[in-house]
């Protein structure tokens, strides 16, 4: 199947159009909207979660350590 440099020319033109509508979208409710997002997590649930961080890197070092020997 042979593709056209007319159909990939428009192609991009249609995609470079949507693109220029959906960032004059984004730019309009982020200048209206004036609300930021924000994520709150718990003392303790940061410790659980670097924890088991740790917990995951050490278990692949070990895992790295037994393979190489």
């Amino acid at each position: 199947m042979t593709i056209s440099d007319y159909q990939i020319n428009s192609v991009v033109k249609t995609y470079m159009r949507n693109m220029k509508s959906r960032a004059g979208l984004s730019e309009k409710t982020q200048a209206g909207d004036g609300a930021e997002d924000r994520v709150l997590i718990a003392e303790e649930g940061m410790k659980r979660m670097v924890f088991a961080r740790i917990g995951d890197s050490m278990t692949e070092k070990l895992r790295r350590h037994d393979q190489e020997e």
